[in-house]
């Protein structure tokens, strides 16, 4: 059955602008307007969905195809890839929009308007970014509209002075970005406005000089500013994702950054010649995988600094980022190898760039909607006034909990799952690249520097006892509305990491249906039993702990053996008359709360923040 995949595109498309026109109408009755702006934007994401389920599975193939408005062609190219990035924008949508119908409520003295109009331009703008097949026409007006609805959205707070100097920052270092991408599609020999990437591709196979080292720097440069990579990130990325809505916050850190990780993607991955001359792409691998792993560390020594809730979040998501870039870098240069074990470790760290990319997209954004929901019912993102809301919000205080284990790399939780397929491929490879053996050693490193930020994260949020709630304005636990959206994805935290055999599948399924793709040959002839990877020369690898029966069966025994040990602990306590004596949470067993035993930001890893004071980060 041929399925018009791109007439539901733009169906897709008319929904969501017609959402920015009509429900701001609605503005002023504010629930009713949340409301229908999240029915609005589930019909959009159904068919993105869809659209998103035939790239991956049903399609074969793909060819660029031109939509016209109003006279005007822009190419769109639909492919497993970009269906792939379609279906995350889609899914965290209607996350985000059913959070916000309530949530939004906490901005009493702020018309709803903006927000109703700049949301869905917001999610059509990703959309855009992720299907058009130039880096001019169709690109500039996707990233201009992308760029200015979260722009305003970033800015909702417009009362605060602060926020809207930060807003303006982030508007002009993405207007930025912009000019470097497009200055890189232009100043390829013979290239003209519209052309498509395979057009470009060829024309940068036919460059001479320094010529294609140029293009392939700016592209670089301009999506590595979107992604948040070091030191890009760091310009932008910690005001702007701090300030916004907590639902966009949510969209900007576990969706809107990944644009920037599809552009390096296409840049590295379809725009290297197949032929022609070209420049190094084991260097270029090298390069970026050194800017990776620079960004994991410094992104998440930054934020165990933070005293801020969503400031910590922000320089963690840059932390994370560097994790995929890490693993981009990796993949690049070990495809390109002469050593047949070491390419064949790349399939295992790219699989890994999409697993990391989801997974990501998941945690963070529930992570963003936990800080949220904390901010809506005591009205401070401020660590240090925080404490012991597990009492008050207990099952967002579980779900808090599972997003943290997430984040860190706790088995079996999945960023367990993603990170280990990262960190595999690394060590592995260095075995016999030793720079990749000294990238996975620091990525593993900072996986325990990202836990001690989420111990501090959660311990201090819902564990500690730090503050007496005001007794007519005690925290409660949120609406179901706001429950929801968390509990779905804290669902997928646990799912991804138990069974990530079905999300591999699919990713191998992804880049061998992409065309144009350097490896979608290689990932053709790849064959996978139980995760030893063999390709058509009969070079095999075993990933260790990504067999099938592993990957159910080491969480599910973990997760036993924690009940039994939870268990026995128990009976022998009984066993041995120990009584019961209730404290408040996290006083260390002294009986009143003082300054002395208080938790507070600057005594929680004090060593360790001391010992990296060189990495920076503006602390609030």
């Amino acid at each position: 059955m041929n399925i018009d995949v791109y007439g539901i595109l733009l169906q897709a498309m008319a929904v969501l602008l017609g959402a920015s026109i009509v429900v701001p109408l609605l503005a002023k009755k504010r629930k009713l307007a949340g409301w229908i702006n999240t029915i609005v934007i589930a019909i959009a994401s159904s068919l993105l969905l869809y659209v998103a389920y035939n790239a991956i599975f049903v399609m074969e193939s793909s060819e660029t195809q031109a939509i016209y408005f109003g006279g005007v062609g822009v190419y769109f190219l639909i492919d497993a890839f970009s269906g792939f990035f379609i279906a995350i924008i889609a899914f965290m949508a209607v996350i985000s929009a059913l959070y916000s119908i309530d949530y939004m409520e906490h901005y009493k003295d702020y018309s709803l308007r903006p927000y109703f109009i700049n949301f869905p331009l917001f999610i059509l703008g990703m959309v855009c970014i992720v299907t058009v097949d130039d880096l001019s026409i169709g690109f500039t007006v996707a990233w201009q509209l992308m760029t200015i609805a979260s722009y305003f959205l970033i800015r909702f707070e417009y009362k605060n002075k602060e926020n809207v100097r930060n807003a303006n920052k982030y508007l002009i270092l993405m207007e930025l970005a912009w000019v470097f991408i497009v200055t890189g599609a232009l100043i390829i020999n013979g290239s003209a406005a519209g052309d498509s990437i395979h057009t470009l591709t060829q024309k940068i196979g036919a460059s001479t000089g320094i010529v294609p080292v140029i293009v392939y720097a700016l592209l670089f440069l301009g999506f590595s500013f979107k992604a948040g990579v070091f030191p890009f990130g760091q310009l932008w990325l910690p005001d702007a994702h701090s300030i916004a809505p907590s639902p966009i916050s949510a969209l900007l850190s576990g969706v809107m950054i990944k644009t920037g990780i599809y552009g390096i993607m296409r840049t590295f991955f379809w725009m290297i010649p197949h032929e022609g001359n070209t420049i190094d792409p084991l260097v270029w691998g090298a390069i970026i995988a050194t800017f990776g792993v620079v960004t994991l560390f410094i992104g998440t020594s930054q934020s165990l600094k933070q005293s801020d809730a969503k400031r910590l979040l922000a320089y963690s998501s840059i932390g994370q980022i560097g994790y995929i870039v890490l693993a981009i870098g990796a993949g690049l240069y070990m495809y390109h190898s002469s050593n047949m074990f070491v390419k064949m470790l790349s399939f295992v760290a790219i699989i890994g760039i999409l697993y990391h990319v989801l997974n990501h997209a998941i945690f963070k954004g529930l992570l963003f909607l936990t800080s949220g929901s904390i901010l809506y019912e005591t009205g401070t993102k401020d660590l240090n006034k925080l404490g012991g809301l597990m009492t008050f919000m207990p099952i967002s205080a579980v779900i808090a909990g599972i997003a943290s284990l997430s984040i860190a790399g706790v088995p079996p939780f999945s960023g367990f799952a993603s990170k280990w397929t990262i960190i595999s491929a690394t060590l592995l490879g260095g075995s016999q690249v030793f720079f990749l053996a000294l990238f996975g050693i620091i990525a593993l490193f900072t996986s325990a520097l990202t836990l001690a930020c989420y111990v501090k994260f959660f311990g201090m949020s819902f564990a500690s006892t730090g503050v007496e709630w005001n007794v007519e304005h005690k925290p409660h636990e949120v609406s179901w509305k706001m429950l929801l959206p968390k509990f779905i994805l804290a669902i997928l935290c646990i799912l991804q990491g138990i069974i990530p055999f079905v999300y591999y599948d699919t990713f191998i399924k992804i880049f061998k249906s992409s065309s144009g793709s350097i490896i979608q040959h290689a990932f053709a002839e790849l064959s996978t039993q139980n995760y030893v990877f063999t390709n058509a020369y009969g070079v095999t690898v075993n990933v260790p702990g990504m067999h099938y029966a592993n990957a159910v069966a080491v969480p599910l025994v973990m997760i036993i053996i924690i009940i039994i040990g939870f268990a026995v602990a128990y009976m022998v306590r009984k066993s041995a008359g120990a009584q019961e004596k209730v404290m408040p949470t996290w006083l260390c067993g002294y009986q009143d709360l003082n300054n002395n035993n208080r938790y507070k930001d600057r005594h929680m890893f004090a060593a360790l923040k001391s010992i990296l004071w060189w990495t920076g980060g503006n602390v609030k």
